[in-house]
């Protein structure tokens, strides 16, 4: 079983990701914190439990929260808010906490960061399936931090309207693949597949063979619309007597 641990958020908190890197990974961890801290039991149930609950978290994660209890209590006030605020439905996603601190620790470029919200994006779309379609158009939404695609460019975040073309966002995906264990796949299809958990070879044969029984699927209804189309036109035309000239 893995033992690799990872800070849990809803992707609506990459909004502001290429804007102000800092404030964003640090809403993630006290949001991610707080979080599971509803699952904790507090080591001490007769006074702050809320407190203690969200220092086991800080605990289970290795993070040094720092400061003064008061200090402390700001963090929990802060991740609170930000969880209070956010729908509970919105779609979430988890971060490797080794990839957040390097970010959190380090200068990144700006196509650094669009890498991460690409990655945050594919990851969130999936969910928990070992792979799916999905388009342009939905990644640039994900990576600005909204549920839906978006009907026009124009509705992305700044930092995102940069990338969302072709030409970046194959480098993007290039990048994914090559440093991220991105496997993709777009071959005669409408967008394009991915995973993380399959390799090229079952990946090409999911995609191949959802495409197949997608076209049966259209043959049939095609058939079966013909066919309604054809008794419906002998239906309303005229019949005769048998032996009528």
């Amino acid at each position: 079983m893995s033992d690799v641990k990872y800070f849990n958020f809803p992707v609506t908190l990459l909004k502001e990701l290429f804007e102000d890197k800092q404030k964003v990974l640090t809403d993630i961890l006290y949001f991610a914190l707080y979080s599971h801290s509803l699952k904790m039991d507090a080591e001490d149930l007769y006074s702050n439990s809320e407190f203690n609950k969200f220092k086991s978290a800080a605990k289970f994660y290795n993070v040094d929260l720092g400061g003064s209890d008061q200090d402390k209590k700001n963090k929990l006030k802060q991740g609170k808010a930000l969880f209070d605020s956010i729908p509970a439905n919105s779609p979430k996603v988890g971060l490797n906490i080794s990839i957040f601190w390097d970010y959190y620790k380090n200068d990144k470029s700006d196509f650094d960061i669009a890498c991460l919200a690409a990655y945050l994006a594919i990851k969130s779309i999936l969910g928990t399936k070992p792979y799916c379609r999905t388009d342009n158009s939905f990644l640039w939404a994900r990576m600005s931090g909204n549920d839906k695609a978006m009907k026009d460019v124009s509705e992305l975040s700044e930092g995102v309207k940069k990338y969302a073309n072709e030409y970046q966002t194959v480098k993007i995906k290039t990048a994914l693949r090559e440093g991220w264990k991105l496997v993709t796949y777009s071959r005669y299809t409408r967008g394009f597949f991915v995973s993380f958990t399959l390799d090229l070879p079952a990946l090409i044969m999911e995609a191949e063979t959802r495409r197949k029984s997608t076209k049966e699927k259209q043959y049939k209804q095609q058939e079966k619309d013909i066919v309604s189309q054809v008794l419906a036109r002998l239906k309303e035309a005229p019949s005769y007597p048998l032996g009528s000239p």
